[in-house]
């Protein structure tokens, strides 16, 4: 919610020129659009956390009882 009161303080002259209305659905409409980049940025790094959770597994399967022998 921060986030998004800042960067609407970006379009503070914009806003302040603006009818009721106007504003209103500006507001709801940044909102929105707010919403939907937040939304993709959380599924990417969800995806991205499960590609390394992978990786790590996979490693792990590459380590054996003879790689501890040599430890």
């Amino acid at each position: 919610c921060e986030q998004l009161n800042s960067w609407l303080g970006g379009f503070e002259s914009i806003l302040k020129r603006m009818t009721q209305g106007n504003f209103n659905w500006f507001i709801h409409t940044m909102l929105f659009y707010h919403t939907q980049y937040v939304i993709q940025k959380q599924e990417e790094a969800q995806i991205r956390g499960a590609r390394r959770a992978e990786r790590r597994n996979n490693d792990d399967e590459d380590y054996t009882d003879e790689d501890e022998d040599e430890l």
